[in-house]
């Protein structure tokens, strides 16, 4: 059988193989077209050229004589491929059709002893959605809860690599994150730039903490306008996926008077991320961030409202213009950004008329919305605003139809399909499947591989616009990816299916291997203690004492697991052809290895809670502090940014370490207790709902 993924809507197999040969000839005198080639076939360097020994593929520039069930997608991105025993025909009409069918091609490439062949076999084949798009992080809430990781933290090479391989999955845009602290220059404001922030680094060599100062590698050497470049080349779009009034740049940190004003007396911890709008110069700032974006060469934006219904600024001037008529916060705050987005619209469209503009709103309670609501919503916004959020998960799966009945399918080009970025915040550590976590079935949160996959069949039933995948952390999460691309083409494959053709089709006969451990680890978060008091939304499940079987099961399982997590990083490392993969499986064996340290951590904390004994509970803390000590050294030896960040007012940090150490003293101490929480992540904030 061929595997190709994602799967194409017609193929037949010829059940025999082309000649062997060494490299690919592309029948044509047009230099973009050789460009585009050798671009695509970027971990097969030099494949693409004339010789005696090659495989010609001729082109044709018409699919007049073939038919599909959505004309207009086959024409812009769709392809046909005939495979011969002596030669290749690629038929399409644009060159993202082109592309697609090179893709095909590539992926079907089998080495052996230094030659290739191909497949005999006909593919007709076309995308279902238009656009299918990952939200990968650029700048994630920094300044405000971290300063960088994973992708954040990449250099021009490795963002060509991921694109690369984002094209192999056949996904065509990047909503690029961008909260905090900008990723770019911005002589107006340089205050608000991710540049000379002091953050304090772990040096081994002395074993102690070194303050330094980091620039985000966008600006120690600019490459974004040369990666856009790239990127449209290969008629791949960037967003800008930044805040409608929140996280914009570091304007709210470095002017804490220019915040919304909340309640007096008020409890509410992220009272920092949002501008009051009835400060022109505030306004002034956010309307000129998003030219300065626009500037840059962003195709569009999405533009997402802050998740924080629960109270709106207190000023006069707020509640005189948005608050006195409305019956709830939430109410002045979406009439509040629905202003300010009609501002961002004009600004916007006059650095650059084609941009495109949508938004990820109206997400607070209450999660089914009245059909008037998203009807008033409509009629607020600019005509052509699209949405890069409807629902999928806590609620039926007839309120995501009601979306699409309102704002039309044209407009909608993203779900909740957020189950990597949960996982980006669980301080390093491992989750994909809803096998990975203890009582999956009594999470609030429920984000997990399975529903993002379930959305996408969706979004295909109704035939939207667009799909978005978040992919907020990389290293170790390529089946999110992998998702994205298959299900985003149109796939409607079993998971099982799905799984198992994906890392067969990445990793060879590796793949069952990879497979195997990527399902069965277990992960605990440090936060699922009992006594860890601070919420933490996203794996509420506290441990029980019925818990202990599984988690005995898991500890018996650890060695197994981590010498193949082992023998994974050694064998992709030494294979010219995966060695790009080996930082994954390096990821994953750090996170294996506190795995099993956090399982005895949690544990004795559950030994703790029995106990009654005063001298014994106090020396089951020890246990509790050695464990967390023996944790966090463990990250020390592979993450860069895992210290709090508190120049907002509260501390965040995405490892729990520092926030177990205060909670075991306040234990302790409870005569002189340390009330300064530090937030397992300023992005818990806006979720503390579930």
């Amino acid at each position: 059988m061929i595997n190709l993924l994602p799967e194409p809507k017609r193929l037949v197999d010829k059940n025999c193989f082309t000649k062997p040969f060494k490299t690919i000839c592309i029948d044509s005198k047009e230099e973009q077209l050789i460009e585009i080639a050798e671009n695509r076939f970027w971990n097969y360097k030099g494949i693409v050229k004339d010789s005696a020994e090659k495989f010609v593929v001729e082109l044709n520039s018409s699919l007049a004589d073939r038919e599909a069930d959505n004309k207009e997608l086959f024409i812009t991105q769709g392809y046909a491929l005939e495979i011969l025993k002596n030669k290749a025909i690629l038929s399409y009409e644009n060159n993202a059709g082109y592309i697609n069918g090179l893709t095909s091609l590539k992926v079907l490439l089998v080495e052996e002893e230094g030659t290739f062949r191909l497949p005999c076999c006909e593919i007709v084949d076309w995308p279902s959605v238009a656009v299918r798009a990952v939200a990968p992080t650029y700048s994630w809430y920094a300044g405000y809860g971290r300063i960088g990781f994973d992708m954040q933290l990449w250099d021009y090479d490795k963002w060509v690599e991921y694109l690369n391989i984002s094209l192999d999955n056949k996904i065509n845009q990047f909503n690029m994150v961008m909260y905090g602290y900008w990723p770019f220059e911005f002589d107006q404001y340089p205050e608000t730039v991710l540049k000379n922030v002091p953050i304090e680094i772990w040096n081994r060599e002395n074993e102690m903490w070194l303050k330094v100062r980091y620039s985000h590698p966008n600006i120690e050497k600019p490459y974004l306008d040369k990666l856009i470049e790239y990127g449209h080349l290969m008629e791949f779009s960037f967003f800008a996926y930044v805040g409608l009034n929140s996280y914009n740049g570091g304007y709210s940190l470095k002017h804490p008077e220019a915040r919304m004003i909340p309640p007096k007396s008020s409890k509410f911890l992220n009272d920092f991320d949002s501008l009051c709008l009835s400060n022109k110069d505030n306004v002034e700032y956010i309307l000129r961030s998003m030219e300065r974006i626009a500037e840059l060469g962003f195709d569009g934006f999405a533009l997402e409202e802050s998740e924080e219904g629960f109270w709106f600024c207190e000023c006069e001037g707020c509640q005189a213009t948005w608050g006195k008529d409305s019956t709830a916060p939430v109410e002045a705050k979406h009439k509040a950004n629905i202003w300010l987005l009609n501002q961002i619209w004009d600004r916007v469209k006059k650095v650059n008329p084609d941009a495109i503009l949508g938004i990820r709103a109206f997400r607070q309670p209450p999660l089914e919305k009245d059909p008037a609501f998203l009807e008033e919503c409509v009629r607020t916004m600019p005509k052509g605003i699209n949405l890069f959020w409807a629902p999928g998960l806590y609620v039926p799966e007839t309120e995501f139809p009601k979306w699409v009945e309102a704002f039309g399918k044209e407009h909608i080009w993203a779900r909740d399909t957020e189950a990597n970025s949960i996982t980006s915040t669980m301080g390093r550590l491992y989750r994909t499947f809803k096998s990975n976590m203890i009582r999956y079935e009594d999470e609030t949160n429920e984000q997990v591989i399975e529903t993002d996959i379930a959305q996408h069949l969706g979004s295909i039933e109704m035939e939207v616009h667009g799909i978005n995948g978040y992919m907020f952390e990389w290293y170790g999460l390529f089946l999110h990816q992998f998702a994205h691309g298959n299900y985003g083409w149109g796939s409607k494959m079993a998971m099982d299916e799905f799984f198992d053709r994906a890392v067969k089709l990445n990793f060879g006969e590796l793949g069952e291997k990879v497979l195997y451990v990527m399902r069965t680890m277990l992960t605990i978060h440090e936060s699922q203690m009992p006594l860890y008091t601070t919420p933490y939304p996203f794996q509420k499940n506290k441990i029980k004492e019925s818990d202990i079987p599984q988690i005995m099961e898991a500890k018996e399982a650890h060695p197994k697991l981590l010498k193949m997590l082992q023998e994974l990083y050694a064998a992709v490392k030494e294979d010219k052809r995966l060695a790009y993969w080996a930082p994954h499986f390096g990821r994953l064996i750090n996170a294996q290895r506190r795995n099993a340290v956090i399982y005895d951590m949690v544990l004795v904390s559950l030994e703790y809670e029995k106990e009654s004994d005063p001298v014994k509970k106090d020396q089951l803390l020890d246990e509790i502090l050695a464990y967390n000590e023996k944790d966090f050294t463990i990250a020390k030896e592979m993450f860069f940014d895992i210290n709090p960040v508190g120049e907002s007012g509260v501390k965040s940090s995405m490892f729990p370490y520092h926030e177990i150490k205060r909670l075991i003293h306040n234990i302790r101490h409870p005569e002189n207790p340390d009330n300064d929480i530090i937030c397992s992540g300023i992005e818990a904030l806006g979720w503390l709902w579930l």
